[in-house]
């Protein structure tokens, strides 16, 4: 990983069958003549088929089907055999030809930092033909049905009735002071009722509670508005972890390095405890900024399944090194094992940067060890990724507990991508991810 060219030729060949998290579009010069272009169609007849969703969340989380999203299979050798786009529905049922083993799907995101949108490719390798559950875009720039405006908070009873504690509105915090002034918060209807806590002076307790601003610009907030007692997470932040979050997926968090944080089970079941550390490793030459993390489910009593955070050394470094090696000799398929850390489900690869016309991103998404071939892309996209500047490269695994095959990984995130309320699964339990991330200009 020495030259610029030679990463993302590596990355090209990873990208396409290893592993990621992301969109993926592909298609290819080396076509090999299928239902090129078609829309949602199948030839019908007993042909194995695949159905999938595409969605897409606006900027206060309401989803609606996200139309017109490229879907490119490929075969055991990454060439694409078919392709199809999604319907005005944002679903597709179309073949599974006999030779089909890999899914592509791409598109445009839009995030609110970005003027320009987010070339979005999402790949997964050693797809079976079936169900492919629901994939999700996210254009923050669509407003239709959030309602936002700023609503401001006079905290002046607050500070008389609990001097010095601390307000959380949502996911951030306002110190209570006698010369502390009303905070402002852009919120919007479309996202539902804010949740708020007020942290005690001394850190050791809390109050929780949940508010309506449907068609509000100011609420005057008062010790009413918190009516469920905190309950401490009983877990010690390691010292090499950067920081703790305690959170609930409905919208209140809090986080310290030292201080104890707290979750609300009359409030909601949905409450995890978040560690997570930063730090550097060295990949023979090459310098990678490390990541990981854990998040796993709170019980009623702050009590939480033993937390261990994944840690590079144990074996990471040496498999991501192993797999640079193997695509070094540019023979394709490649071999990769990531089965010596402890219980990896799943691992990918994304190869993200700047284009002309905004960034690009392409993720692919594996299992804990397999053979990678090198995935073909369409000539016009292909270019796009082999001409990206502040190029970057992150390499992740993320498991769930326990071993699985991949088939049954893929069947569980099926189900809960179509669960009415998918914030909680066997899959949020308990949670590990480590990633490598590398610029590949230095």
């Amino acid at each position: 990983m020495t030259a610029k060219k030679w990463t993302l030729t590596a990355l090209s060949a990873l990208v396409l069958t290893a592993c990621g998290g992301g969109d993926s579009s592909s298609d290819s010069g080396g076509n090999n003549g299928s239902s090129g272009g078609s829309s949602g169609g199948s030839s019908g007849g007993s042909a194995p088929q695949i159905t999938l969703n595409t969605v897409t969340s606006n900027w206060c989380g309401i989803e609606k089907p996200k139309a017109g999203v490229d879907v490119f299979v490929h075969n055991s050798t990454g060439e694409i055999i078919a392709e199809y786009v999604t319907d005005s529905n944002g679903g597709l049922t179309a073949d599974w030809p006999s030779n089909a083993k890999h899914l592509t799907l791409t598109a445009n995101n839009q995030s609110y930092y970005n003027d320009l949108p987010t070339l979005t490719v999402i790949s997964n390798v050693d797809v079976e033909a079936g169900d492919q559950g629901i994939t999700y875009f996210w254009d923050d720039n669509d407003q239709a049905g959030c309602d936002c405006k700023y609503v401001e908070f006079p905290v002046q009873s607050l500070i008389a009735d609990a001097p010095d504690s601390r307000l959380y509105l949502g996911g951030s915090s306002y110190e209570l002071t006698p010369f502390s002034s009303s905070p402002t918060v852009e919120w919007c209807d479309g996202a539902g009722t804010m949740d708020v806590q007020l942290i005690a002076a001394d850190g050791q307790s809390s109050l929780g509670g949940s508010i309506d601003l449907t068609n509000k610009t100011e609420y005057a907030l008062s010790l009413n508005d918190f009516t469920h007692e905190g309950v401490a997470v009983d877990y010690v932040n390691p010292y090499d972890a950067r920081i703790l979050y305690a959170l609930s997926f409905d919208g209140w968090r809090n986080y310290s390095q030292d201080d104890l944080v707290f979750v609300y089970p009359t409030l909601t079941n949905k409450s995890y405890v978040w560690p997570a550390r930063y730090g550097q490793e060295y990949i023979g030459n090459a310098t990678a900024d490390s990541y990981s993390s854990a998040r796993h489910l709170v019980t009623a009593e702050g009590a939480t399944s033993p937390i261990m955070l994944w840690d590079p050394a144990n074996g990471y470094s040496d498999a991501v090194y192993a797999l640079f090696n193997e695509i070094s000799t540019g023979k394709a398929p490649y071999q990769y094992d990531f089965t010596g850390i402890s219980n990896v489900a799943m691992t990918h690869m994304t190869l993200s940067g700047d284009i002309d016309n905004g960034d690009a991103e392409w993720t692919i998404w594996g299992g804990a060890s397999g053979s990678m071939p090198d995935l073909k892309l369409p000539t016009a996209l292909d270019a796009k990724f082999d001409s990206l500047y502040s190029a970057r490269l992150q390499i992740g695994v993320r498991g769930y507990g326990s071993e699985k095959p991949l088939s049954e990984w893929r069947k569980l995130l099926l189900e809960r991508s179509v669960m009415e309320d998918n914030e909680i699964s066997v899959l949020d339990y308990e949670t590990n991810y480590m990633r490598l991330s590398f610029d590949l200009d230095q």
